[in-house]
């Protein structure tokens, strides 16, 4: 299933909270899997200035 880039980012803001936030116990692997996550759709769609 495709979407498009503003759908893809929307998705990142809502899973910054796996990254330990709001005294929400990071687990590592949540986070590697966003933080690649995050790369891929910055390569595919950078964001505009």
């Amino acid at each position: 299933m495709t979407a498009v880039p503003a759908v893809h980012r929307q998705l990142l803001v809502h899973c910054q909270s796996l990254d330990g936030g709001q005294g929400v116990p990071a687990v590592p692997a949540q986070r590697k899997a966003r933080r690649e996550y995050e790369n891929r759709v910055s390569t595919l769609a950078p964001t505009r200035p």
